[in-house]
């Protein structure tokens, strides 16, 4: 992958290191036997990669974030299985998206996160039902997506009879086994995140010359800058020294696919 630009030390203000494993972000421990959440996202009409929804106009999609490696950090999709992640120590999230068949519109399955930190945001107030919702914003150790990707409908022998195209709205939950299929489906498939990683770039390139600005409203695409400010930290007048941790990616390394630690490199 390209190399992230290099800090400088010109005295400049800085935001607080963002990224995980710094606090705060905090290690998603792994329940033994735990499920694995699957979500849908909006795909985009102008790539022939299924990469999330960039270009639409009124409601261009941030997650998933494949930029910083994260889901929540810059919406609030999903918000009830974010927090079922947390509570429950699911590492597991795969993503499917709805492209265009021979035969109409199919769902595919096109990659999957291993989650490694979460960080618990504000809680959501609910003024009308007068309730607060927790929520939290996750981060990856370890992701990977393809392209062509599998139709859901395609994948029920090898799931043993598991109907993964039973229809649902925006996210789902599938037990261990039919998990780790997904999980060494995608895993002995070539990986694409570089196409992903590049057709976001490109397309919302295509977006900024047609709107002036992307995601209405910003200058500049996804990054761990934009990430501080969202999770409030603090500036500081530092160099910014990028702190890698090593135990939990390392744990993933053996895998193909890419580590947290590739997009910093």
């Amino acid at each position: 992958m390209s190399k992230s630009p290099k800090p400088n030390n010109r005295g400049v203000a800085h935001h607080q290191d963002a990224h995980p494993p710094n606090p705060p972000w905090t290690p998603l421990i792994p329940k033994t036997g735990s499920k694995a959440a699957i979500s849908f996202y909006y795909s985009d009409p102008l790539s022939k990669t299924p990469i999330r929804d960039v270009s639409h106009k009124n409601d261009p999609k941030a997650d998933p974030n494949l930029e910083t490696m994260t889901f929540g950090l810059f919406s609030r999709c999903d918000r009830g299985m974010r927090a079922t992640v947390v509570r429950q120590g699911i590492q597991l999230h795969f993503f499917c998206t709805t492209r265009r068949g021979p035969h109409g519109h199919i769902r595919v399955l096109t990659g999957y996160y291993r989650y490694g930190w979460f960080f618990k945001a504000p809680p959501i107030k609910k003024k009308h039902a007068n309730t607060i919702l927790e929520d939290y914003m996750l981060a990856a150790a370890q992701m990977r997506f393809v392209s062509p990707s599998f139709p859901l409908s395609d994948l029920t022998g090898y799931l043993y009879g598991f109907r993964l195209d039973k229809p649902f709205r925006t996210f789902r939950y599938v037990d261990e086994k039919t998990a780790t299929l997904l999980l060494h489906l995608l895993n002995d498939t070539p990986d694409a995140t570089n196409e992903y990683l590049s057709e976001i770039c490109r397309v919302e390139q295509l977006v900024k010359e047609r709107d002036k600005l992307l995601y209405k409203k910003k200058l500049t695409g996804f990054s761990w800058d934009a990430a501080a400010e969202v999770m409030g930290l603090k500036s500081e007048k530092s160099v910014n020294i990028r702190r890698r941790g090593d135990s939990i990616e390392n744990e993933f390394r053996k895998e193909a696919g890419h580590s947290y630690k590739d997009l910093q490199t």
